[in-house]
């Protein structure tokens, strides 16, 4: 399912979760906020017997999820690529994440979240001062598009799990 959004959000800030086995490929700087969690590769780094169980809950191998997000939102190698970054959450792993692209040039740009699995991912976008962040985004096994737009350099995402374990990909382009 592909749904897009009309009306231009003025910064996609992810409410509040983390990413497990979280990757990415920026072109520019970007930080974030993790909980030790299987990594894309699936060797384990502190992983709980808890996450190992929802790990096995997921729509597909914790390794393939790198490999989906190329196909279910535009990648690297996309014309007009800029930043992007996937990976699952789950309560017992990470339920929120925050990422930021400090250097994000001020602009419009076309987003992309998606998101397969039984929980739903709540999606909210914010400059890196964390002023006022879009209307949040919730994502329920579908393909959302939308349009940010940030008046200074960066952005922050955010994203809040709510329910069973769920992977991820989020990708943002430039608006031609």
């Amino acid at each position: 399912m592909f749904r897009k959004r009309a009306a231009t959000i003025g910064l996609v800030l992810m409410a509040g979760i983390a990413l497990a086995g979280c990757t990415g490929e920026p072109s520019g700087s970007t930080t974030g906020s993790t909980s030790p969690s299987p990594s894309p590769s699936g060797s384990a780094s502190t992983a709980t017997p808890d996450a190992d169980s929802d790990e096995a809950q997921l729509p597909l191998p914790v390794d393939e999820i790198a490999e989906w997000a190329q196909t279910a939102v535009p990648g690297s190698d996309s014309p007009g690529y800029v930043f992007g970054f996937s990976g699952w959450m789950s309560e017992n792993s990470s339920a929120n994440d925050v990422t930021s692209f400090t250097s994000l040039e001020p602009g419009t740009y076309q987003a992309q979240f998606a998101c397969r699995g039984e929980g739903t991912i709540v999606l909210a976008v914010s400059e890196l001062d964390e002023g006022s962040p879009s209307e949040p985004i919730a994502c329920t096994n579908e393909t959302i598009a939308f349009d940010v737009t940030n008046a200074r350099t960066g952005v922050r995402f955010e994203l809040a799990l709510d329910g069973a374990p769920t992977i991820n990909a989020i990708s943002l382009v430039t608006v031609p």
